[in-house]
This record gives C-alpha cells, sequence and structure tokens, in this order.
C-alpha cells in the first residue's frame, strides 16, 4: 500500500492522476479523518491552491479559505517550521486552550475536526506548500511511529510537488486552442489550478501588463483585493479543474463561474468569466492539463457584447447568443430571420430560451441584462 501511494504521488506530479488520489491512499493508511494539501504564497499568506480528502465538508472548507484561516493557532507553527519538519498539534494546545479558542470552538470541532500532524514539504521563491493528516472528533492523534511514516512520505511528496510546480510553468503557445485563443479581441486567458498563467491572447497581455486590475506576480495571476483572489481559487474549485470535484465539494463541477472585481470605491467594474477546458473533453487543443479559460468583460469599455462573450457568460449556444446580441442592438426577431435565412418560428424559439438563462422577460431586457453583467454575474456564480 506505501509502495503504490508513493507511486501516485509521482503520477499526480506528471498529470496523470489527480492529487486527490494520493490523498484518499494517505488517509486510508492512516485512518485519518482528512488530508490536505495547500500552497500559500509567501508574499501575502493567501492560498495558490488546495486538495482536501476526507471529513472535511465542502461548506467547512469554504468557511476556512474566507475566514477562519487568520484565526488559525496551528497556522503560526507551521509557518515556523524548516522544509520537512513536522509539528503536531496536541504538543502545543493543550485541552484548556482548546476549551476557550474559538477556532476549535467556533469553527474545526463542530465541522468535526480536532488533531492535526502537519508539515512544510515544499517551498520556492513564490509559494509553501502544507500537509496535513487531521484526526477528527473522538479520535488520538498520530502516534510517534504513524508520524515517523508520515515524515518518510513527506520526503517523497516534496520531490513530486518540485516535479509538478516545473510542469506547470511549460509554456504552451504552439497548441491548436491557443492559436486560437489569440483570434478573439477579448482578454482571454488559460490558468490553471495553481492560478498561474499558461497562455494569454494578446489582449489579456496588454491587460496585465498595465497592471491596473490584474496583474502577474512570478507567473500567477493576481487580482486586485484578497477577497477576490479568494473567490477566484474558489471558482477553480468549482469548475473541477486541477482534480475531480467528486472529492472536493458536494455536487458536480460547474460549468462556468464568475468573479467580479471593482466593488473599490472609484474602481472601474469588471467580471472575470472562467469556464472549465478539462483535458478529456478538449481533443488535447490545450495540452493533457485542466485549465480554465478567463474572459475579462469591462462593461465601462464595451458598448456591447460580442456573440462570443455572451455565449460564455449565460451559456448561451452559438444561436442563441446571436439571437441576443441582435436583440440587443434593437433587431426584430423578424429581421434576425430574414438575415440569417431561417423561420422566424425558430427565432423566437431561441430568444425564448435566451430570456430562460438570461432571467429576462421581455426583449428591452436583454440589452440591460448585458450592460449590467456585473451584477447579473454575481447572481450566476453562485
Amino acid at each position: 500500500m506505501v509502495d503504490a501511494l508513493i507511486t501516485d504521488l509521482y503520477r499526480a506530479a506528471a498529470g496523470e492522476v489527480h492529487w486527490g488520489a494520493p490523498l484518499a491512499a494517505m488517509q486510508r493508511l492512516f485512518g485519518a479523518w482528512g488530508v490536505h494539501l495547500h500552497g500559500v504564497r509567501r508574499a501575502d499568506g493567501s492560498v495558490a491552491f488546495s486538495y482536501e480528502v476526507g471529513g472535511f465538508p465542502a461548506e467547512g472548507v469554504l468557511a476556512y479559505i474566507r475566514e477562519y484561516h487568520r484565526s488559525d493557532p496551528r497556522a503560526a507553527l507551521v509557518i515556523r517550521l524548516g522544509l520537512g519538519e513536522w509539528m503536531s498539534c496536541h504538543r502545543h494546545f493543550d485541552e484548556e486552550f482548546v476549551a476557550r479558542d474559538r477556532f476549535y470552538q467556533d469553527f474545526l470541532i463542530p465541522y468535526g475536526g480536532r488533531y492535526v500532524s502537519a508539515a512544510r514539504i515544499y517551498e520556492d521563491a513564490e509559494l509553501a506548500a502544507i500537509i496535513g493528516i487531521h484526526r477528527g472528533r473522538g479520535m488520538r492523534p498520530l502516534a510517534d511511529e504513524e508520524l515517523a511514516l508520515g515524515q518518510r512520505l513527506g520526503r517523497h511528496l516534496t520531490t513530486a510537488l518540485g516535479i509538478w510546480r516545473r510542469q506547470g510553468r511549460l509554456r504552451q503557445e504552439h497548441l491548436l486552442g491557443n492559436a486560437v485563443l489569440e483570434q478573439l479581441p477579448h482578454p482571454v486567458m488559460l490558468i490553471d489550478e495553481q492560478q498561474r498563467l499558461q497562455h494569454g491572447n494578446a489582449a489579456a497581455l496588454r491587460l496585465l501588463r498595465g497592471g491596473d486590475r490584474l496583474r502577474l506576480v512570478d507567473g500567477a495571476l493576481r487580482l486586485d483585493s484578497a477577497r477576490a483572489q479568494q473567490e477566484l481559487l474558489l471558482a477553480l474549485r468549482r469548475l473541477g479543474i486541477g482534480g475531480e470535484a467528486s472529492y472536493r465539494s458536494d455536487g458536480p463541477s460547474a460549468v462556468r463561474a464568475i468573479v467580479r472585481l471593482g466593488d473599490r470605491a472609484g474602481a472601474r467594474p469588471l467580471a472575470l468569466v472562467l469556464s472549465g477546458l478539462h483535458a478529456d473533453r478538449t481533443m488535447g487543443a490545450f495540452g493533457h492539463r485542466d485549465l480554465a479559460m478567463l474572459l475579462v468583460h469591462d462593461s465601462r469599455r464595451s458598448a456591447t457584447v460580442d456573440r462570443f462573450l455572451a455565449a460564455a457568460i449565460f451559456d448561451l449556444t452559438p444561436a442563441e447568443a446571436t439571437v441576443a446580441v441582435a436583440v440587443a442592438a434593437g433587431r426584430a426577431p423578424a429581421e434576425i430571420a430574414a438575415e440569417h435565412g431561417v423561420a422566424l418560428s425558430t427565432v423566437r424559439a431561441q430568444l425564448h430560451c435566451v430570456f430562460a438563462k438570461m432571467g429576462v422577460s421581455r426583449q428591452a431586457e436583454v440589452a440591460g441584462a448585458l450592460a449590467s453583467l456585473p451584477a447579473v454575474a454575481s447572481a450566476s456564480s453562485t
């Protein structure tokens, strides 16, 4: 079992299996409540990637990322660890401390957790990665012999993560899908589960060079607020990028997700529209890794929304997107039917689908829905 687990660590590094496979094997090996692997950016402590298996409920993961990571007393212990060093929380926090600590009482124990043994198992100039083996409420912490096995596996995980990170830096300019993206006028990027830019078309690179709302830091996409950065991570998780949704959420992967920028006073609103590009469904056009396609929409700079963007935002078919954009420009259904050589009944049926997907009931509201995209996006991303 240990040998198979080690093999899967290296297979995950090569992209042959998802990280959930070796983590699930680790959970079984240790009889753990859960196993959590996550990367933290060294510059500001934000989460770069996160994988977990076991007892972690989806709402608990979201609550930790959004709020409770700031009050986790174990985090300070892990930060002080050297590479390859482990800590066990029960050796630092006694029952009296746990009984009065907000993190334990309001978050960890109510969600079923209790003990963790954790290690810093990878670091480079950009981030540090941490592995945690968790025991739940009513269970005992890891014994010394179990911790020794964790240290052995941790050394392999260090090597595997190094391979994974180096692979993530490989450029993909010559892929067919990337060449198609270059023909689009909108800023379009491909990012991986580490939020690293794998490809950006010319419009996207111009936007990133401007460094206004989005920028690159050590190859990773950085947004203009910590909240937006967290929402981007959660969006990637909802899309199932970097792993099967079954081990990280309670439901199937979402089709698309939207992250809003512009909550700050005076900042122009932007919407980041993300959709999943899963390698097994895209004929390898974008490579052999799961990626997210990210479109940037600036409602103040875009007088109209073209078919491609409308389709991406509202999950419209190409025909529905054509009708939506034409109606928003003031065209009547009869005009649209005549121009495209289809029956008026077909256009009306497509318009009915547009209404349903946009959440409107009249033609005049279609233009408003497209123009007020950031407000619509907020409701669509839940």
